[in-house]
């Protein structure tokens, strides 16, 4: 009985510690600079939701980006001629989604 017990005890713990709110960096824009230019704050994620970090590049050179939480993140890459777009998603840590 001990060891179901402790057992049940570790997978508790486990599912408490994915479901801790993590706090992330918000901006609703950032110049290529990494500053951002409006809406500065924080986020906490609830349930699913990840940090995020959005950057858009013209050519090689970022031209300006988004930070916040997501309840939907895929990480990848969207390329076209010129633009570049990339998707971070993370929630292994507070403010993972730093410029």
């Amino acid at each position: 009985m001990g060891k179901s017990l402790l057992l049940l005890l570790v997978v508790l713990s486990l599912l408490l510690g994915s479901l801790q709110a993590l706090q992330c960096f918000q901006c609703e824009r950032f110049n290529a600079s990494g500053v951002c230019e409006t809406g500065e704050s924080f986020c906490q994620t609830q349930g699913s939701e990840e940090c995020f970090l959005k950057k858009v590049y013209e050519g090689d050179t970022v031209s300006y980006g988004y930070q916040g939480c997501s309840s939907l993140c895929i990480p990848m890459k969207l390329f076209n001629r010129i633009t570049t777009v990339e998707f971070k998603c993370c929630h292994d840590s507070p403010l993972c989604n730093k410029f």
